[in-house]
C-alpha cells in the first residue's frame, strides 16, 4: 500500500513537471511576440520608448504571475487539504496581458472601443491557452462540519477566550475589593460587567474575537496600570485625589472601549439594531443587580 502511494506520488510529480516544462515552452514562445517592443526601445523616440517599456513590463509581469500561478496550482493538486491561491495569479497575470495589448492597441485606433476589444480577447486567450487557478479550498472537511459548540451556542473556542477574558478582569476586580471600598469596588465591577456584555454582543465566533483581540488588550494593560498607580497610593495622604482620578480614568476607559468596538463592528457592516439588542441582553444581570 505504502509503495503504491509512493509511486504515486512520483507519477504526480513527473506529471507536474512535464506540465510545467510545456508551460515554460509556452511561456517562452509568447514572449516572441514582445520583440517589436523591445525594437521600439531603440528605434522610437522617447515617448515611444517609455510607453515600450512600460507594455514589456507589463507583459513580462503576466508571464511571471501565470508561470508561478502554475506552480502554486501543482502544489494544489497534489496536495491532500490546500488553500485555494489568494491572489489567483493565472488570472491576474492574463489581465495584465489584456492591458498590455490594450495599451499596444491604443497607438493605432482613434475609438476607444476597438483596444479595449483586443485587450479583453487577449485575457480570454490567455486564460484558455494557460487555463485558471483553483477558486476553492479542497479536502477541509471542517468546513462542511460545524465547530463544537457550548450550552449558549458559541463555540467552544470562543466560550475559552471569553472566559480567559473574564477571569483576567475578575483578577483586576478583586485587586481593587482587597482595598475594602465598596463603592470603588462597584465601579469596577460595573466596568468589567460592561466591558464583558459589550464583548459577548460582538464575540460570537472566532473572527469576532480576533477583530476585538487589540482593544481588549489595550484594554487589559491600561486597567492593570491605573489598579497599581491606585494600590500604590492608596495609603498616601493623596488617597481622596487618587481615587478621584481612578474613577474618572476607568469610566473614561470603559466609553473609549465601547465607542472603539462599536466603530468596529461598524466597519464589518453589522446591524446597529441587532447590535443594541444583544448589549441588552448581555447587559440585563448587571441592570437587574442594580
Amino acid at each position: 500500500m505504502e509503495q503504491s502511494k509512493t509511486k504515486s506520488n512520483s507519477a504526480t510529480r513527473r506529471n507536474q513537471d512535464t506540465n510545467l516544462a510545456l508551460l515554460d515552452s509556452g511561456l517562452g514562445v509568447l514572449f516572441l511576440s514582445a520583440f517589436p517592443m523591445i525594437l521600439l526601445l531603440f528605434k522610437g523616440s522617447g515617448l515611444s520608448a517609455f510607453a515600450a517599456l512600460l507594455q514589456l513590463a507589463l507583459f513580462l509581469a503576466g508571464l511571471r504571475l501565470i508561470h508561478r500561478g502554475q506552480q502554486i496550482q501543482n502544489e494544489y493538486h497534489a496536495a491532500e487539504h490546500a488553500r485555494a491561491p489568494r491572489p489567483p495569479r493565472k488570472i491576474l497575470g492574463a489581465m495584465l496581458i489584456g492591458i498590455m495589448v490594450t495599451l499596444l492597441a491604443g497607438h493605432h485606433f482613434t475609438e476607444l472601443y476597438m483596444p479595449i476589444g483586443f485587450g479583453v480577447l487577449a485575457t480570454a486567450l490567455s486564460i484558455v491557452a494557460f487555463g485558471m487557478d483553483p477558486l476553492k479550498d479542497k479536502g477541509f472537511p471542517y468546513k462542511h462540519v460545524s465547530e463544537a459548540t457550548g450550552p449558549n451556542g458559541l463555540p467552544e473556542s470562543v466560550l475559552a477566550s471569553l472566559n480567559r477574558i473574564d477571569e483576567r478582569l475578575d483578577e483586576m476586580v478583586l485587586d481593587i475589593a482587597d482595598l475594602g471600598d465598596a463603592d470603588l469596588t462597584r465601579d469596577v465591577e460595573a466596568l468589567k460587567c460592561g466591558v464583558m456584555g459589550l464583548i459577548r454582543a460582538l464575540c460570537r465566533d472566532a473572527d469576532g474575537i480576533r477583530r476585538l483581540r487589540k482593544p481588549v488588550i489595550k484594554l487589559v494593560e491600561l486597567l492593570q496600570r491605573e489598579n497599581d498607580r491606585l494600590i500604590t497610593s492608596w495609603d498616601d495622604v493623596d488617597q481622596p485625589l487618587a481615587r478621584r482620578r481612578y474613577i474618572a480614568r476607568i469610566h473614561a476607559l470603559g466609553d473609549t472601549f465601547e465607542d472603539r468596538a462599536r466603530k468596529t463592528i461598524a466597519k464589518t457592516g453589522g446591524d446597529a439594531f441587532e447590535l443594541e439588542a444583544d448589549l441588552l441582553w448581555n447587559r440585563m444581570p448587571l441592570q437587574q443587580a442594580g
